[in-house]
């Protein structure tokens, strides 16, 4: 296997110049550990054969090779924190995407269809996984690394060729096409850091007051772990947001009584303890409304299982795997904005998954009501 290596400006500019417009297959080898960020630490690149690997530690700026992709095809795989990387480095996603995992579950080959399985399906060739876990920020990096990385996007540009036939056969083109589009749209969407604690477990057991003290620190925790590049369980874990607002302790006594993490409380109590505080002198009206569950509706077991078999019909008569059309999330998503919001409230906030694009045309139209 054949490719070049980047390590300098000059050489970067000169790849540049040889980019046309046919698709490009990319891959990205990043470490997060610690941070809010990804680290990128290496960069592959396949255009007509020809595959080159671009080292952002060693070149350091790579604005030109993040704008010379505008426009174009890029061919990735399961693509979802490679699009953030790029976002993060380019500041937007200006292309068309071809997700090979995605357009192989469209082919019925796989819901999550990982790389080498997908190589072994479409090309019978056996892909080497064994350098998966590594530090791609250490240099150097050692041969077998490199050619770990390379291998990543040998086989993307064949295996698009059949995925596209079998798209086509399938008349699935234009759903899929729905499907990537959706994704960089969504990808480009800002976290409303308002709703960061929306995610977290057990909201349900607590009160309106507790709701708007997690509400607080839950936006707190992840701005402080953007602007100090931090994982937000290297900020405060999210259990101990829970405890925090169901217990409202008011001392740093509280705190460790709280089994707080002794970092949370030396860098973080006061200010954790000023927020709570805040809170707690608003005004009530101010506070979240209770969090109700789903499986606490009287009819949603029954009501999921009519669902679940309709989809699954669905699923069978078009060669789709259940996942790809309907996860139990995108069911639940549905559900909750049926049955928790008014109808002032649906209008404002976005429809589910289920209600819009090619699901709706397959399956969401018979959900609509």
């Amino acid at each position: 296997m054949q490719f070049d290596i980047i390590t300098t400006t000059t050489q970067l500019h000169d790849f540049i110049a040889t980019l046309d417009n046919s698709p490009i297959s990319l891959d990205t080898e990043f470490v997060r550990t610690r941070t809010y960020f990804a680290n990128l630490g290496l960069l592959q690149v396949s255009q007509n054969g020809k595959i080159t690997l671009i080292d952002p530690i060693a070149v350091g700026d790579l604005t030109s090779f993040w704008q010379a992709i505008d426009n174009k095809m890029i061919i990735l795989h399961a693509g979802s924190e490679d699009l953030e990387i790029i976002r993060e480095h380019k500041g937007d996603l200006n292309f068309t995407l071809f997700d090979t995992q995605i357009a192989c579950s469209f082919a019925n080959l796989g819901a999550s269809l990982g790389y080498a399985n997908m190589v072994e399906t479409l090309q019978g060739v056996i892909v080497d996984k064994g350098e998966s876990r590594t530090d791609w920020c250490a240099r150097p990096l050692s041969d077998k690394q490199i050619n770990y990385a390379a291998a990543d996007v040998l086989h993307l540009q064949p295996c698009l060729e059949k995925l596209q036939q079998q798209l086509e056969n399938k008349n699935m083109t234009h759903f899929f096409a729905q499907e990537c589009a959706d994704i960089l749209a969504q990808k480009m969407e800002k976290q409303d850091p308002d709703n960061a604690y929306k995610s977290l477990n057990n909201l349900f057991k607590l009160e309106r007051k507790g709701l708007a003290v997690i509400k607080a620190l839950a936006k707190w925790r992840l701005l402080t772990a953007q602007e100090r590049n931090l994982a937000v369980n290297f900020v405060v874990k999210a259990d101990h947001l829970w405890l925090l607002a169901y217990y409202l302790p008011t001392s740093l006594e509280d705190l460790r009584r709280l089994n707080l993490l002794p970092n949370e409380i030396r860098i973080h109590g006061q200010q954790i303890l000023n927020i709570i505080n805040q809170v707690v002198n608003q005004d009530e009206s101010s506070y979240p409304p209770l969090v109700t569950r789903l499986v606490d509706f009287p009819t949603y077991k029954s009501t999921l299982k009519s669902m679940r078999e309709k989809i699954k019909h669905c699923a069978e008569e078009n060669d789709l795997p259940v996942e790809l059309i309907a996860s139990k999330r995108f069911i639940n998503e549905y559900l909750s904005w049926l049955w928790k919001l008014d109808d002032a409230q649906k209008q404002q906030a976005d429809k589910p998954k289920l209600l819009t694009g090619w699901r709706f045309d397959l399956i969401g139209h018979q959900f609509e009501h």
